[in-house]
């Protein structure tokens, strides 16, 4: 199994693995020169290994933090090193070629498991990556040249046809078909379970492996004696995809640089978008990841918003995450798919050019997040209010409210003890304490219900309504459609607006009648007051409108006031009361 080197060695043992590529074709030429064998047959597997060696070598130089170059070069550098040897005139080594053979497949399989991260996940992964270089050493007890006549013997010479050899050879092939079906079935779970990102990055690897996995079992199966019906086309194709697998590879290293160099095209595309959302899309689309996420900084709060200002925690696992900065601070960052990852130069570039455009779009979220713990603040402070109101009047009308109930009856009965003949000045003065404690106590009451009304907490928002109605001068229609639970704070917002709007139109309108409509749509309580009188009303400042506009603001609900000269009122109110 290759181990990764560290990037300062990398350079020379590039250097080194091309000299010893174009030392086995140079072997090869001699060889082929000193035993006068034909040039052209070895020809097509010193091509495909040149190739693979080339392959690696470029797929080293971009990623030399990933193993996939040198599993490509291993297996060039095996196949080459194979024809060199088979040259040689000699048993052992003639030998040792023809096993390199078998043996130069086993790096692709690692690659294709261990693809694109370079590393195994799983139990199951681990062993599909070591048995290939297992079965490969395995089958050289019975490599042997059964087709060759000029060829040297094996130096084992476990013959196939019978016999030990050939339990050897069953055994061994079983092994290799259960290996690749681990194999196919491993590569189509990854597909199956892979973003669309993942799958851009899989796309050089998992389908021709897939393929050659079935054309190589089922050559297996025809070895192995069962009837597949499979010809040498079958074997073609799988000649084919091994063939076209260096070139698969070096073309997903040439997609990756021209997306790096669209970087340019996504420079111009942001520099002409106007919303966020076109930011986000334009960096989507050049990362190739439409489930990117765009998060900005926000140094007051030490922490993260999205475009709207809401605070947003960068994820732990899952998901990868690349800080974006701008003159040595950061400006935000991009979350995206770990498979984008796998293309460091690209995401940089990307976070590089996005840059400016997520500052501008950082200060606009700075705003925003500024607005809404603005907007938290007033709702924190009418929902503040509106306890302390609630306090003041339960004081009243359990401590003041009923002194002066007991101030009457105790002065009532106080004038019943006089008797028949009372003192008149004594009477006088008691009928008048009994008179003054009475308005004390009503005065009372309307301060209670200008604080909060009780009838609110004790029977819902409805009733509330009707009292008002009741108490109303000018007839006033309800008609409530209300399902669920309504916050404390939305009822009482929209009783003071009911509240408000009526007295308007007992004051001002000259109405002869009005009507009310409580709903619930949805997540939303929708509250409108109409009247038939002569219109003209508008939220000016100091009216009690303007007030309620901010209580209703800062519940995030909305306001408005429709009236037309001559053609009535209506208020309405739109609160949410999810």
């Amino acid at each position: 199994m290759l181990r990764t080197t560290s990037r300062a060695t990398r350079p020379g043992v590039r250097i080194g693995v091309l000299l010893f590529a174009m030392a086995c074709v140079a072997g090869t030429f001699l060889g082929v020169a000193v035993r006068d064998l034909p040039a052209a047959e070895g020809a097509p597997l010193l091509v495909l290994g040149l190739l693979f060696v080339g392959a690696g070598v470029v797929a080293s130089t971009r990623r030399p933090d990933n193993v996939t170059g040198g599993l490509l070069s291993l297996t060039g550098l095996a196949w080459l090193l194979a024809v060199a040897l088979t040259t040689v005139d000699q048993r052992l080594i003639y030998t040792v070629g023809l096993a390199l053979f078998p043996l130069g497949l086993a790096p692709l399989g690692h690659l294709a498991v261990a693809f694109p991260h370079g590393r195994s996940s799983s139990r199951l992964e681990r062993a599909l990556v070591v048995a290939p270089y297992v079965l490969g050493l395995a089958s050289f007890p019975i490599v042997g040249a059964a087709s060759c006549q000029d060829c040297p013997a094996s130096p084992v010479g476990l013959g196939t046809a019978s016999g030990l050899g050939r339990l050897w050879y069953s055994t061994l092939l079983v092994a290799v078909l259960l290996t690749s079906v681990g194999v196919v079935t491993v590569l189509v779970r990854r597909w199956r379970g892979a973003s669309p990102a993942g799958r851009r990055v899989l796309l050089p690897v998992v389908p021709g492996a897939c393929v050659f996995g079935i054309v190589y079992a089922g050559a297996i199966l025809t070895e192995l004696g069962v009837p597949t019906g499979l010809g040498e086309r079958w074997a073609l194709v799988g000649l084919v995809l091994l063939a076209s697998a260096p070139l698969v590879f070096l073309g997903g290293l040439l997609r990756a640089r021209l997306a790096r160099g669209g970087v340019g095209e996504l420079v111009v595309e942001l520099g002409g978008s106007s919303s966020r959302d076109g930011l986000r899309d334009a960096i989507a689309g050049a990362l190739g990841d439409p489930s990117v996420e765009v998060a900005y900084w926000i140094p007051e709060r030490n922490g993260y918003v999205e475009a709207d200002g809401t605070p947003l925690d960068l994820p732990t696992g899952g998901r990868s995450v690349a800080v974006v900065e701008r003159e040595g601070r950061r400006v935000g960052a991009l979350v995206f798919d770990p498979a984008v990852r796998d293309d460091p130069a690209l995401v940089d570039a990307v976070a590089a050019a996005a840059g400016l455009v997520m500052e501008n779009e950082r200060l606009h979220a700075e705003v925003l997040a500024r607005l809404e713990e603005v907007r938290a603040s007033r709702a924190r402070i009418v929902e503040a209010a509106d306890i302390a109101r609630r306090r003041v009047e339960r004081n009243l009308h359990d401590g003041a409210q009923q002194r002066l109930v007991s101030l009457t009856l105790a002065v009532g009965m106080a004038r019943a003890r006089l008797g028949n003949a009372p003192d008149p000045a004594l009477d006088d003065l008691l009928r008048e304490a009994s008179d003054q404690a009475g308005l004390a106590l009503g005065e009372l009451r309307e301060l209670g219900q200008g604080l909060h009304p009780a009838v609110l907490s004790e029977a819902g928002l409805v009733a509330a309504i009707e009292s008002l109605a009741e108490r109303s001068t000018v007839p006033v229609e309800i008609v409530a459609d209300i399902a669920g639970c309504v916050p404390p704070a939305v009822e009482v917002a929209a009783y003071y607006v009911v509240s408000e709007a009526l007295a308007n139109v007992a004051k001002h309108a000259q109405a002869s009648s009005g009507i009310v409509h409580v709903t619930r749509k949805g997540d939303r309580l929708v509250v409108e007051i109409g009247d038939d009188g002569r219109g003209g009303a508008e939220v000016r400042p100091g009216s009690g409108l303007e007030g309620l506009a901010d209580r209703v603001a800062a519940l995030d609900g909305r306001l408005g006031v429709e009236s037309p000269p001559g053609r009535g009122t209506r208020v309405w109110v739109d609160l949410p009361c999810g």
